[in-house]
């Protein structure tokens, strides 16, 4: 029995230049995805991303397409392919977001915390729950904090990005405000000038802003002053006011809020 060759002829030649045309999508996909990993990278780059977020994303976006150039190379070769395969990614990746929403959406909460920095790590935030603490560190699932007392919390990111977080370093000087009681009779002189002379001459204290007193309320002789003043470390401005007005005017009530 002999092969003939000329009846399979068409065949060959059709897959051949089947063959040709997925050559060419593999190496415009190659370059493509070196181009798409670049453009990340250097956008990236740009807004100081964090070097593990820039390098996942490049490789994601290199992965990205090279699947599409695997569907269209399955799709040269058989010309179903492409709609059945569709098909599978699409119950796949209803199933497997279904059983992972919660992870991925704390996975895409720490890329955008990553990316965007609302805190950084070092940074103290209060989150929602009365929890505040000093941000350790930042992974793609959860944010660790660490309070005053040695305690770990531990946030996942999702919740970062669906309640209201305050960045309480975020901006060089935190205020303090203290309350100062004293004799109505006080208010025939210039008190909220003498208030304002008596925290200078620290640099615990922050000139600006400067320190602002308001009159509160007087009742049953006596009246009653807020003062808040700003400084780097808000306890330690805080305690540098207390102790200049106590020792100003001992006669006084001071009171740190």
């Amino acid at each position: 029995m002999t092969l003939d060759l000329e009846a399979y002829r068409p065949l060959l030649i059709e897959y051949l230049v089947r063959t040709l045309w997925a050559l060419l999508v593999v190496v415009i996909a190659i370059a493509v995805a070196r181009a798409v990993r670049g453009v990340v990278v250097r956008a990236l780059a740009r807004a100081r991303a964090h070097p593990n977020v820039t390098t996942l994303l490049g490789n994601v976006g290199q992965l990205v397409v090279f699947i599409l150039a695997t569907l269209v190379i399955l799709a040269i070769y058989t010309r179903d392919a492409f709609g059945w395969i569709l098909g599978a990614f699409s119950v796949f990746g209803f199933v497997v977001g279904l059983a992972l929403l919660d992870i991925l959406k704390s996975f895409a909460a720490g890329i955008y915390i990553l990316v965007e920095r609302p805190f950084r790590i070092g940074d103290t935030v209060q989150v929602d729950g009365g929890h505040v603490g000093i941000v350790q560190e930042i992974s793609f699932r959860t944010t660790q904090l660490r309070t005053d007392d040695g305690r770990e919390v531990i946030v996942p990111n999702a919740t970062l990005m669906t309640t209201p977080v305050v960045n309480l370093t975020r901006y060089p000087n935190r205020s303090a405000r203290l309350t100062v009681t004293m004799n109505a009779d006080e208010l025939a002189t210039d008190v909220p000038q003498r208030l304002r002379d008596a925290l200078g001459g620290t640099d615990l204290i922050a000139e600006e802003p400067p320190p602002a007193v308001l009159l509160r309320g007087v009742t049953q002789g006596t009246a009653r002053y807020e003062v808040t003043v700003w400084g780097r470390d808000r306890d330690k401005a805080l305690g540098a006011a207390v102790s200049s007005m106590r020792s100003r005017f001992p006669e006084w009530e001071v009171q740190g809020a």
